[in-house]
């Protein structure tokens, strides 16, 4: 696809607003990248359109869009129920295995999410089918359908891992393998006070070394987690005067943590389990003890494993919603490497990066100086793409037949998701005709998508990205120009 940007500044009147708006603090002193074309090919605005770029969650479009043209908008995820041994009147006599097959969405928060109580009561299901009704065994969650022992992308920064936005898929996950903690400040000068909120982790060791500061002072409170032993460590500082507040960090046992729930729901549910519960870790071995001392043994071949039967997540189109409308870096790994192990690759890093190029390159949309993709969700700073490459893709997107479950799922001010408060002195009839995703980190913000034409004419829809970066500005500064930019494009139809 070519359009006249490559021949020259569009004399457009959002041409001119932007070079002003571009021109002036906060954004002077930044990189920005602009480029908004119609979908007839008129180009309305050109600004270092070329320019590689960090876009931080715009990325989440490429994935989400890949995603829906690779596995389709009606895709969903397969969570299988096991076992091992034999079932002798109404007692299993053997291990019962959580067959995960990469589901985001167990005892997730986002809005298509089936309630906990659902989810396990379908498991359960599954075992009244056959009668078990007793377990002389242990409830195992297995996550090897994604073998990578890293669930977290190599690129993103230590001080990302340890929040709930850091948390990495494994092939079974429960609340997004995140760990919630309420904060309150403790006497002046001593650490604070913490209680674990959700989900309960009584294998987790908790090492306290915050401090309560000053009054109006900020708060730097962080976590540090790892995958290699069932200790945590809080730091940092927390102001006095501040009120209780619920502090999201990222959960490095997923598996675990789902089997020990279902665990107990079974129990709950009068099916005694006397083994009690553990998880598989990819290298094959049980876990019922996150002790790095304690003694493993080998989990069940995947041949040997009697399956019961399946339960399924929601449909791929409605996960994307809530990937894109939410920003959800969790769901958007889930969907590269799922991506990655549908064309025949591992859910690996390496093969994720590697799959989102190839695909790209099979929608016909070339990659070259313009695009390298190195996560699902863009919180890695290896991520560059320039306007340009969004551009095309968001025009290639329209052509799918998956269009429609693309569209629907990119946020829309003054309605819930990440544009709920944006724009807010706004008619609504300006505001839902935008549709775009958003992008932030440090020193970094990003919004690319379509704006409809007043008339609804689809001919004259507008594509754009707009990207900015080394940008460190505070909101309060940036807002106003990041939405001016937006307008003065929306004023062209």
């Amino acid at each position: 696809m070519a359009w006249s940007a490559t021949a020259g500044i569009p004399r457009t009147e959002a041409q001119k607003t932007i070079a002003q708006i571009c021109g002036q603090e906060p954004l002077r002193s930044a990189l920005a990248g602009v480029l908004a074309v119609r979908a007839d090919g008129d180009t309305i605005a050109v600004v270092n359109h070329r320019q590689k770029l960090v876009p931080a969650s715009n990325v989440k479009l490429l994935t989400t869009g890949l995603a829906l043209h690779t596995l389709g908008a009606d895709f969903r995820f397969e969570t299988r129920l096991g076992y091992t041994g034999t079932v002798e009147s109404g007692t299993l006599k053997g291990d019962l295995y959580i067959l995960g097959g990469g589901d985001p969405m167990t005892g997730a928060r986002t809005e298509h999410a089936a309630g906990l109580g659902k989810i396990f009561g379908d498991w359960a299901q599954l075992l009244k089918q056959i009668g078990i009704s007793r377990i002389e065994g242990r409830v195992l969650g297995d996550p090897r359908f994604f073998s990578d022992p890293t669930p977290q992308n190599l690129g993103w920064t230590f001080d990302d891992l340890g929040c709930y936005y850091g948390a990495g898929p494994t092939g079974l996950n429960f609340f997004e393998n995140s760990q919630n903690f309420y904060i309150t400040p403790g006497s002046s000068g001593n650490a604070v006070n913490y209680r674990v909120q959700y989900p309960e982790t009584p294998w987790m060791k908790f090492i306290n070394h915050t401090v309560t500061g000053a009054a109006r002072s900020s708060n730097s409170l962080y976590y540090v987690n790892s995958s290699l032993a069932p200790m945590g460590e809080l730091a940092g500082s927390f102001p006095i005067d501040r009120r209780g507040y619920t502090l999201e960090c990222s959960n490095a046992f997923g598996a675990y943590t789902c089997a020990y729930y279902f665990h107990n729901y079974l129990k709950d549910e009068g099916v005694a389990v006397t083994g009690g519960w553990g998880d598989v870790t990819v290298q094959g071995e049980v876990r019922t003890s996150l002790d790095v001392a304690a003694s493993r043994t080998r989990a069940a071949v995947a041949d040997s494993i009697k399956v019961l039967g399946s339960a399924w997540s929601a449909p791929l189109s409605e996960i994307v919603y809530d990937t894109n409308t939410q920003s959800d870096n969790f769901y958007a790994e889930t969907l590269l490497r799922m991506v990655a192990l549908r064309s025949g690759l591992t859910a690996g890093q390496d093969d994720c990066a590697d799959v989102a190029e190839a695909g790209l390159r099979k929608m016909g949309l070339r990659t070259d100086g313009a695009c390298q993709q190195f996560d699902g969700s863009g919180l890695s700073r290896k991520n560059y793409v320039s306007p340009d490459f969004f551009v095309r893709f968001l025009r290639k997107m329209m052509t799918l037949p998956v269009w429609d479950a693309f569209f629907a799922s990119l946020p829309v001010p003054g309605q819930k998701g990440t544009l709920e408060s944006r724009f807010e002195k706004s008619p609504q009839e300006f505001k839902d005709r935008i549709h775009m995703k958003t992008g932030s980190m440090n020193g970094v913000r990003c919004f690319s998508g379509y704006i409809l034409a007043s008339d609804g004419d689809p001919k004259k829809t507008i594509i754009f990205s707009l990207l900015v970066n080394n940008c460190p500005a505070p909101s309060y500064q940036l807002v106003p120009a990041m939405d001016g930019i937006i307008e003065a494009i929306a004023a062209e139809n």
